[in-house]
């Protein structure tokens, strides 16, 4: 009879365990990251529609080159884009030269699909310079400027203008599965 009890007693135990590490884990999905899954081409060739990516939300501050997914008010939808700029800094899209230069400093971008830049007009014209063929914005306190990796498919801030950091969801920091890629960290 002891050796029933004992073995209940243990089952029990690995019961409490299981159901302790699947609350964890839930909470974890629930409140710390999220899944995702890429929806089009703006981000090619770092990301590709239909990969797979976890995305870390739980107190994450935006900073400059990351790949943030973000509840965009104005498209009405999750979108993944890269950080290009905080509030308070400025950028400069120089159509001529194909370069991106925040705070007049040119960045390095070897993530970009093409080097380019060929979509003059799908974006907010009052803040194009016609005469410079420059992009200038200040961002705002509390916003973030966003860009896609393939700028030439990418409606980004560009045409929606800087993005509230309230509507960022979090930063994706891992790809788990891919049609086209590596699987791992981002």
């Amino acid at each position: 009879m002891a050796d029933h009890r004992r073995s209940f007693a243990a089952l029990l135990d690995w019961a409490e365990v299981f159901v302790g590490s699947a609350l964890t884990v839930l909470l974890i999905f629930t409140f710390v990251v999220n899944k995702l899954r890429v929806d089009g081409g703006s981000m090619e060739d770092t990301l590709y529609n239909n990969d797979r990516l976890i995305v870390f939300g739980m107190f994450y501050e935006p900073e400059q080159g990351d790949i943030v997914v973000c509840d965009s008010s104005a498209l009405d939808k999750l979108i993944v884009k890269r950080v290009i700029a905080v509030g308070g800094q400025s950028v400069t899209v120089d159509y001529i030269a194909g370069t991106v230069a925040v705070d007049g400093c040119i960045i390095d971008e070897p993530y970009l699909k093409y080097h380019a830049l060929n979509d003059v007009g799908g974006f907010d014209m009052s803040f194009y310079d016609t005469e410079k063929e420059v992009y200038e914005y200040q961002v705002p306190e509390g916003y973030v400027f966003l860009m896609g990796d393939n700028r030439d498919h990418s409606k980004d801030s560009r045409a929606i203008g800087a993005v509230s950091e309230d509507e960022i969801v979090g930063k994706a920091i891992f790809r788990f599965y891919s049609e086209r890629a590596r699987i791992g960290a981002l």
